[in-house]
């Protein structure tokens, strides 16, 4: 990881090893790419071309030109494996809070987001690492939330275990809850309140269902009516027990629930 004037330059090497049985390995090293970022967070890929075929995916024509390519599954990888540790960054990701380690997020990404984004240098800076991760993978997340994740840090929420944490929030939104309220956003349970939510949004998933369900019996009420009428009004009855047709959409599903039968979710 370096710098060439104002550009922040990530460099791949491949590393080399010629080893044969009673002689001395003879290393070699070839640099096959390099990842290119100006000052406003744009990306440029130079190397060696790729070739296709094989088992493996990390092959080049050594012989290419080192030119500008379309970035590829490959040269991502690579920029995301071992770092060595003479790590030279621009004095813009350094002023934006870079020290020296990218926290096991992919470098090109984090220099990208501390070039352009003002959330991440935000997160960068308070030492918000989870969710400077979460922003690097997910930013529209971290965008949409972001007054709730303010008011959760003046709050003194830690943010541990952010992917559930973001999942809860949603869940909350989903159900219609502020989120902008301390107790709710920052609860000293996360498992446990996203427990508590899970439940309750599937009640109301299958209470949406089955309402969903029975407006669209609702409109299908003239086939309904088609097969049904003629044993409207049915009733038999021996004085003790009485036996009656069903005549209306509603009475199936309020029969069924307080059954706990099918008749109504079935469609009988």
């Amino acid at each position: 990881i370096t710098t060439k004037e104002d550009y922040q330059v990530v460099r791949m090497w491949m590393l080399l090893s010629e080893m044969r049985k009673g002689a001395k390995a003879k290393p070699a090293y070839l640099e096959i790419g390099q990842y290119w970022i100006d000052p406003q967070g744009r990306k440029t890929v130079i190397g060696l071309q790729r070739t296709l075929g094989g088992y493996y995916f990390d092959t080049f024509a050594f012989c290419s030109p080192f030119e500008i390519r379309r970035d590829n599954e490959a040269f991502w990888r690579i920029a995301d494996e071992w770092v060595y540790p003479r790590i030279k960054v621009t004095d813009t990701i350094k002023r934006n809070g870079f020290k020296n380690s990218t926290y096991h997020i992919h470098p090109v990404t984090l220099f990208q987001q501390l070039l352009s984004n003002p959330k991440a240098e935000t997160l960068m800076k308070s030492n918000e690492i989870e969710l400077l991760r979460h922003l690097c993978h997910h930013p529209a997340d971290v965008d949409k939330y972001w007054n709730t994740i303010k008011i959760a840090k003046r709050n003194g929420y830690k943010f541990k275990d952010v992917g559930m944490w973001f999942d809860y929030i949603k869940m909350l939104e989903r159900m219609g809850r502020d989120l902008n309220s301390p107790s709710l956003i920052a609860p000293q349970d996360l498992k446990t309140s996203h427990d508590i939510y899970v439940a309750k949004l599937n009640r109301q998933r299958i209470k949406e269902q089955r309402e969903k369900e029975r407006q669209q019996a609702i409109e299908d009420k003239a086939k309904f009516e088609e097969l049904k009428s003629r044993y409207f009004g049915m009733a038999l009855t021996d004085g003790e027990i009485e036996i009656h047709s069903i005549d209306t959409i509603d009475d199936y599903y309020k029969i069924g629930e307080s059954q706990s039968i099918c008749c109504g979710t079935a469609k009988y």
